[in-house]
């Protein structure tokens, strides 16, 4: 007899939402769970404050 195992990995975050162009300030692309609003809308908000954040260090680099 032969033992077979199978292992799946199922994402909770399988939704994503893109926002902004490269060219003009940067892409983000936030993952979540459209079930879950009030999750995903935190993500978002973090998002864009890590992006505002990679933008100020562009800025400050020599």
């Amino acid at each position: 007899m032969t033992e077979e195992i199978i292992h799946r990995h199922i994402d909770a975050q399988k939704d994503s939402v893109e926002i902004g162009t490269p060219g003009k300030g940067g892409a983000v692309k936030v993952y979540g769970d459209f079930a879950n609003p009030e999750d995903f809308m935190r993500r978002i908000d973090n998002a864009f404050m890590v992006r505002s954040f990679a933008q100020r260090k562009m800025e400050e680099s020599p």
